[in-house]
């Protein structure tokens, strides 16, 4: 009967919805799983930079310290060998 045919297209319909529903709940997770590595991966990497900088920071720092010591000791030594 008509009543019949629709409860099986009704139930066949149901059947697809649940299948995409499951189908776009798994894609979501695998996506969310991405995500969060990538943003993991991100935060990895402003950490590297970061102490990267840091550690150029102290090492131009501490070669001009070096650089200042020496050529105030040439300007020294050149002020010794006029007189």
């Amino acid at each position: 009967t008509k009543y019949k045919k629709d409860k099986e297209i009704i139930g066949e319909y149901e059947t697809q919805v649940k299948e995409i529903r499951n189908q776009l709940v798994e894609q979501f997770k695998c996506l969310e799983q991405q995500s969060e590595s990538r943003i993991q991966l991100l935060q990895d990497l402003q950490e590297f930079f970061r102490r990267k900088a840091e550690i150029q920071l102290e090492y131009s720092r501490s070669l001009e310290k070096l650089a200042e010591r020496f050529s105030s000791k040439i300007r020294s030594s050149r002020e010794h060998q006029q007189f």
